[in-house]
């Protein structure tokens, strides 16, 4: 019996063996179904970074080009706020209130959080701490605006600056006429009256430099395009008639090369003009001043740029060549007229009666400006 016994057990260990000793598995068995997905790493990368968040940056294990990058992260070559222009990765082809699709073959895959809590990418602008969403886009540069000045006296200047009329600008700035002291010509400075002098060193009693229509007329430009930067060119000359600034002259040569001084810097937005007492009354005056106009629009490439001329004081000694002024806007492109209505001449005047005083030189500048304001493009 007792070997009977042994036999049958050997039997059942063999049996045993047989059965369970091998690695196959039942076809007939399935696997219950993975719901992590396929991994999203290339075969050349496979320890992507765990995904980190606002509060504990790791910008080095995020490589530009990295395809293997967890969701969200951004490219360290791509500026703050990225493409979108919305403080975070570009996303533009993502509907932003669904669910990017998934290729994981059937797994469910997280969707992207461009600045919530939690978010998922550390560079400036994606969210900041707390995950509280995108910031508003940094503004634009400002652009730098060019304008030219010239003509005789009242562009020029006459009355004496006070206080208040020194005030600077940081943005608005002038290319000096003159050397000044340690100040070389064709030198950018703060810009001051008298602009057609040295910047902040006025004459004194009322023979100018000093406050002419263009101080003004910058503060005007600078108050409607705040973030801009306004260049000014002055080139006005004392006595002169319209003859000096014809093509060729060394003034109008002088206005050529200063402009494009200033186009190093900036775009020739517009120019300012008053002239006409020296040749007060001419008939033939209004064509002589477009013979400047039209060459400096075409030498500087500069297309039909604004163009305002102001008139003459009225009641002074000129006062009748202000119809030969206004027919100006008939004769060249895109021009305007600044006027000089209400306002006084300078006491004392030791030029003859033909200045402005300084209250009216303040509007004037003020008059140019607005007149420059509609016809300039935004």
């Amino acid at each position: 019996m007792r070997s009977h016994t042994c036999l049958a057990l050997g039997f059942l260990a063999a049996f045993a063996a047989m059965s369970c000793g091998g690695d196959e598995r039942d076809p007939d068995v399935v696997a219950p179904p993975f719901t992590g997905g396929p991994s999203q790493q290339s075969p050349s990368n496979t320890n992507t970074p765990a995904q980190q968040t606002p509060e504990s940056p790791a910008p080095g294990d995020m490589q530009a080009g990295n395809t293997t990058d967890p969701v969200g992260a951004v490219d360290p070559a791509m500026p703050a706020g990225g493409t979108s222009g919305e403080g975070g990765p570009d996303v533009s082809q993502l509907d932003p209130s669904t669910t990017p699709p998934s290729d994981n073959g059937g797994g469910e895959q997280p969707a992207q959080n461009t600045g919530g809590a939690g978010g998922t990418a550390a560079t400036a602008g994606t969210g900041g701490a707390g995950g509280t969403g995108p910031t508003e886009p940094e503004p634009p540069a400002g652009r730098t605006q060019v304008f030219l000045l010239f003509g005789q006296s009242n562009m020029w200047g006459v009355p004496n600056p006070q206080q208040e009329d020194l005030t600077v600008n940081p943005r608005v700035e002038v290319l000096t006429l003159n050397a000044c002291g340690g100040t070389a010509a064709n030198t950018w400075v703060p810009a001051q009256p008298p602009l057609h002098g040295c910047p902040g060193q006025p004459g004194n009693g009322n023979q100018g430099p000093g406050v002419g229509p263009g101080d003004y007329f910058a503060r005007t430009i600078a108050d409607a395009f705040p973030e801009d930067t306004i260049l000014l060119v002055p080139n006005a000359i004392p006595g002169v008639s319209i003859d000096v600034f014809q093509p060729g002259q060394q003034a109008y040569n002088s206005i050529v090369s200063r402009a494009r001084m200033a186009q190093e810097r900036g775009e020739i937005r517009g120019m300012i003009f008053h002239q006409g007492e020296t040749d007060n009354g001419q008939q033939n005056w209004p064509g002589r001043v477009k013979t400047v106009v039209d060459r400096l629009r075409s030498d500087l490439q500069i297309g039909e740029v604004p163009f305002v001329a102001g008139e003459l004081l009225i009641g002074g000694c000129c006062t009748g060549h202000n119809n030969l002024i206004n027919q100006l806007p008939n004769n060249i492109s895109n021009t305007a007229i600044a006027r000089a209505n209400g306002f006084t001449a300078l006491a004392n005047d030791g030029f003859g009666n033909l200045h402005f005083d300084l209250t009216s030189q303040r509007e004037f500048g003020r008059r140019y400006g607005a007149a420059m304001l509609e016809l300039l493009d935004p």
